[in-house]
C-alpha cells in the first residue's frame, strides 16, 4: 500500500509524485481544499500553464465550488467518482478526495482513460478520511 496518509492527513507530496509519474503528457497536478486554495502542486518541469496565476486561483475556485455543488445530487445520482473537462487545447481531470480536490491537465493527446484508471486505483488503496 502507497503511502498517502501521514500523521492522519494526506501526503500531498506522495500523492502529487505519484500521479506526476503516470504519464509524461501529464502537465499539471494540483491538491486543491475545499476553499479553493492549491496546497500542494505544481506544473511538469518544462512546462509553461497556459492561464495566469490570477486565472489559475479562479479556476481552482471554480473547481471547489463545482465539486460541493455536485453534492447536492449525491443522494440520487451517487457521489462524483470524477470529472473530465475536454477543451480545445488541454484535458482536465478532477478527483474528489476527502474534502480536496485533486486537478490534473493533460495534453490533448493524453490517454484520460488510462490515467483516470490508474489514479481511482491509487486513491481507493485506503479509507481513512484524513484532516486537513
Amino acid at each position: 500500500m502507497k503511502v498517502l496518509i501521514k500523521h492522519d492527513r494526506l501526503d500531498y507530496k506522495t500523492i502529487y509524485d505519484f500521479i506526476m509519474g503516470l504519464d509524461p503528457t501529464i502537465r499539471f497536478v494540483g491538491l486543491i481544499d475545499d476553499m479553493g486554495r492549491l496546497v500542494y502542486g505544481g506544473m511538469r518541469s518544462g512546462k509553461i500553464s497556459l492561464e495566469s496565476e490570477t486565472e489559475s486561483v479562479k479556476i481552482y475556485m471554480e473547481f471547489a465550488l463545482i465539486s460541493k455543488l455536485h453534492t447536492d445530487f449525491d443522494s440520487k445520482l451517487g457521489e462524483v467518482v470524477y470529472s473530465l473537462t475536454v477543451r480545445r487545447k488541454i484535458k482536465m481531470l478532477s478527483f474528489p478526495i476527502n474534502g480536496h480536490i485533486i486537478r490534473l491537465s493533460l495534453e490533448k493527446e493524453a490517454d484520460h482513460e488510462k490515467i483516470v484508471n490508474a489514479v481511482l486505483a491509487y486513491i481507493s488503496e485506503f479509507d481513512q478520511k484524513p484532516t486537513v
